[in-house]
């Protein structure tokens, strides 16, 4: 691809006097990766020479000649200027377009900008679409790569393998469950594979998910070829002291969200043996099955697409997830929530998020790991049912919805002894505390959490006709639910 580039990306990235910002130093390193050229337009060495800054000037001068010019461009003239409703006013006008001329006439594919005059320029001309700010190029030309989209997530690490030292006690049992796991380890990180990783407070790791990107394969010794795209969870180890966390859930939690944002078709996993029944009662709770073997070895896979035959919302929630049903027969509601709740309950969008102590696993609870989650209200509402929508609205600080779920079921109890056991394993409430909120009648929502891409505010709520503080639990109609969802 041919990339020409406006002046005020240029003198950035060659203004040596001053330290290199991160997206310009992206810009070309990826450029330089994928081969694409870099193009400036000779006029514009008359507007680098306008500078009043002569260091600067006579510096940026010096590197231009790295780029390659664009051989005779086309010369915009006073007719076609007319023709095509530009003004021409000022030597600035001049240069502006006829790089735009050059990239209407085909000179190049994009022109990168971050001059709104041109960007505004460019849409009266209709080619607003080959014009590209700093950001919006970078994020084309990742697109270019191999490599797949990643987040990051509270108290998890994404890490390339030979980052770890795999002589970690962590390690040992893998090492004489496998034979040859060491130099299998060595392959991996020679070739740069990746993991997502949680350490504890000394470094060591706990927990382990290694993958790997495959594509059309045959998955086991008997069966056909699975086509798509597939994401192999190659090793998937909790360690035995760290158990009781939820960390394995958590895991499984960003491979999922990994699927759906590089738009993989398929998930499996190999176990082995009793000692990995707990990992396969954990998978089959996410839509694994049973695919057939391969060597000695079980093989379980997923979908990754939601499919098309009929099934009720929550078998469609269990066996797809983190795809759900969402169509006009599914109601839909706010539930507010506390910051204190949310913060415990999604850590992903917590106050640790983007902070020094985002990798620390020991500050998020259990709950904060789990896929599958409790809410307890004192709501009277007794609409809510299996399948129904929810989305959180963080009241007090935030007052905007940044999570949401899929109710699998609710009860209404004063009982300590049958609300206890229903919630013992997705929340960290222990029996006093619950005893003090069940002083009263308490609504239980059990739910599976859905991430959301970005942030609804209150403002957006009003919008949609959603009027008023949200205090309690609201039902919304099927069309603000879609309003909001398409919020940008």
């Amino acid at each position: 691809m041919n990339i020409l580039l406006d002046t005020n990306i240029i003198i950035p990235l060659e203004d040596t006097s001053r330290i290199l910002d991160s997206s310009f130093a992206e810009l070309r390193r990826l450029a330089t990766e994928q081969q694409h050229c870099l193009y400036v337009h000779p006029m514009q060495i008359a507007d680098i020479n306008r500078d009043k800054n002569q260091e600067r000037k006579k510096i940026v001068l010096s590197r231009i000649s790295q780029y390659s010019k664009i051989d005779n461009p086309p010369i915009l003239s006073n007719e076609e200027c007319e023709k095509l409703g530009l003004t021409q006013s000022s030597d600035n006008d001049n240069v502006d377009n006829n790089i735009l001329f050059a990239l209407y006439r085909g000179a190049v594919h994009v022109l990168v900008t971050n001059d709104e005059g041109i960007h505004k320029k460019a849409s009266k001309i209709g080619i607003q679409d080959k014009v590209y700010r700093l950001e919006q190029i970078l994020s084309l030309l990742k697109k270019y790569t191999n490599q797949p989209t990643t987040s990051s997530y509270t108290g998890v690490q994404e890490r390339y393998m030979y980052q770890i030292d795999k002589k970690q006690p962590f390690f040992d049992s893998l090492r004489q469950a496998y034979d040859g796991f060491d130099g299998w380890y060595q392959r991996c990180a020679e070739q740069q594979r990746k993991c997502w990783c949680i350490e504890d407070r000394k470094g060591n790791i706990v927990a382990i998910c290694i993958y790997k990107l495959e594509n059309n394969e045959k998955l086991t010794d008997e069966g056909e070829i699975v086509k798509g795209k597939i994401l192999k969870l190659c090793t998937l180890k909790v360690d035995k002291a760290a158990r009781g966390k939820k960390l394995g859930e958590r895991l499984l939690y960003i491979a999922f969200d990994f699927c759906v944002k590089n738009d993989i078709d398929w998930v499996y996993l190999h176990t082995f043996g009793k000692e990995q029944q707990t990992l396969v009662g954990l998978c089959e709770d996410y839509g694994f099955y049973f695919l057939g073997k391969y060597q000695k070895d079980d093989v379980y896979i997923k979908p990754m697409k939601l499919g098309a035959e009929p099934l009720d919302c929550l078998e469609s929630l269990k066996r797809y997830y983190p795809y759900f049903q969402d169509n006009n027969t599914v109601q839909k509601f706010i539930v507010p929530i506390r910051p204190q709740y949310h913060e415990d309950l999604f850590p992903d969008t917590s106050a640790m998020k983007g902070t020094l102590l985002e990798s620390e696993q020991c500050l998020i609870s259990s709950q904060g790991n789990t896929i599958k989650k409790a809410y307890l209200c004192h709501s009277k509402t007794k609409l809510l049912k299996k399948g129904d929508v929810i989305l959180f609205y963080r009241s007090h600080d935030r007052k905007s919805i940044q999570c949401m779920g899929v109710v699998e079921e609710t009860l209404f109890s004063e009982n300590i002894d049958e609300v206890f056991p229903m919630i013992a394993k997705r929340t960290v409430y222990n029996y006093s505390y619950l005893t003090e909120i069940l002083k009263q009648k308490t609504l239980i929502i059990l739910f599976r959490f859905i991430a959301l891409d970005k942030e609804i505010p209150f403002s957006a709520l009003a919008s949609v006709g959603i009027k008023g503080y949200i205090q309690s639990i609201r039902k919304i109609s099927n069309e603000q639910y879609i309003a909001l969802r398409n919020e940008k």
